[in-house]
């Protein structure tokens, strides 16, 4: 089994909160720890998918740890779609692992090993690392990591248990057979519009995510959008959303089951979004492995 990891990054910032101790730098990192330490077991191939100009300290580290991949795309969605193509593209195997990560995670060190060992002891297709709430329950957990209570802190190798999600997000792992069986359908979940990682995750387990006024429900365009545009648009979202809803009814050998790493194993770094754990020691410690170690490469 090898794993294959698209890291999804893009030189620019958004108006998110975030954390004290974010940064796309230390994100970036904090994976590349990860990798070294799964490297030491299994083969780690890595392509860094790159929508746009990368700043320049960022695009050597992508070097040193894989194969930088260069596109314009211009959004999240686009960014995501080309992601899913590439295992069909480069024809992976099917039983090999394939993890899809964006740029503002913060990884533990033993981040890929626990998916790994979750791929080899489970029959699920689908794993997430990180998990907003304790346990892996689906919801938001406060944001306590820059004032962590006592005793809490980030997955050891050992303490990671594996257990049913409802939802994750687009940072996520999953065997190459069963994603590329799933393109077109999470093709179809982007094209719904709104929370498209929410959509997938319901649909692919064979759940309607809407209901009779969400399929007629639609995020409004900007002022001054014409009004046939505007009932256009919504017809086709409304098309695409009972498309979704009708393909969730999916027979119950091709319903996928989603499981989470208890604790997470990497964190979202968005203000109100932060996994539980001492999330702000691991970014220290992440600084000073970088200090001394061959982070710009393998060496």
């Amino acid at each position: 089994m090898r794993l294959h990891a698209i890291y999804r990054s893009h030189g620019g910032e958004n108006v998110k909160g975030r954390p004290g101790w974010y940064g796309k730098q230390r994100a970036l990192l904090s994976f590349c720890r990860a990798v070294a330490q799964a490297r030491r077991s299994v083969d780690v191939d890595v392509v860094f998918l790159n929508d746009g100009p990368i700043p320049a300290e960022r695009l050597d580290v992508m070097r040193a740890w894989g194969t930088p991949l260069p596109f314009t795309g211009g959004s999240n969605r686009r960014s995501y779609l080309r992601a899913l193509a590439l295992p069909r593209q480069r024809d992976w195997a099917g039983e090999d692992l394939v993890l899809l990560a964006e740029d503002d995670y913060l990884w533990t060190p033993a981040a890929l090993t626990a998916l790994l060992a979750a791929s080899r002891t489970t029959t699920a297709d689908y794993f997430a690392p990180y998990s907003p709430a304790p346990g892996g329950a689906a919801g938001t957990a406060p944001d306590t990591t820059l004032g962590t209570a006592p005793g809490a802190g980030v997955a050891a190798p050992g303490e990671v248990r594996w257990v049913p999600l409802e939802s994750t997000t687009s940072t996520f792992a999953a065997r190459v057979g069963a994603l590329r069986q799933d393109e077109r359908l999470l093709l179809l979940c982007c094209l719904s519009g709104g929370d498209f990682d929410h959509t997938s995750c319901l649909t692919l387990q064979g759940v309607a995510r809407f209901g009779p006024r969400d399929l007629l429900r639609h995020k409004p365009l900007p002022p001054g959008t014409g009004t046939a545009r505007t009932l256009a648009r919504n017809a086709y979202l409304t098309a695409m959303k009972l498309a979704v809803d009708v393909r969730a009814q999916r027979r119950p050998s091709r319903r996928r089951t989603l499981l989470a790493a208890s604790p997470a194993v990497a964190t979202h770094m968005e203000s109100g979004w932060v996994a539980p754990g001492d999330w702000a020691a691991l970014a220290r410690e992440t600084d000073e492995w970088a200090r001394t170690s061959a982070a710009g490469g393998e060496g």
